[in-house]
């Protein structure tokens, strides 16, 4: 039972380590760096403050040469 709760206590630690260690990549938008999602939420917005009858959703990913 204590090597069980040993087990399970030392995975969550590893998997918040990993999840902290996972950095949100930044990128440049309108001259002012932020995160992509940051930068996909303003798009988003301000797409939806031109055009009120939709409900966008912007998605930037990065270009691959495939």
């Amino acid at each position: 039972m204590f090597l069980k709760r040993v087990v399970v206590v030392t995975s969550l630690l590893s998997i918040s380590f990993l999840l902290a260690a996972c950095e949100e990549e930044k990128i440049t938008y309108q001259e002012k760096k932020m995160t992509v999602s940051e930068a996909e939420e303003r798009i988003a917005d301000q797409l939806e403050v031109e055009n009120p009858d939709y409900d966008l959703e912007v998605s930037i990913t990065e270009e691959s040469d495939d």
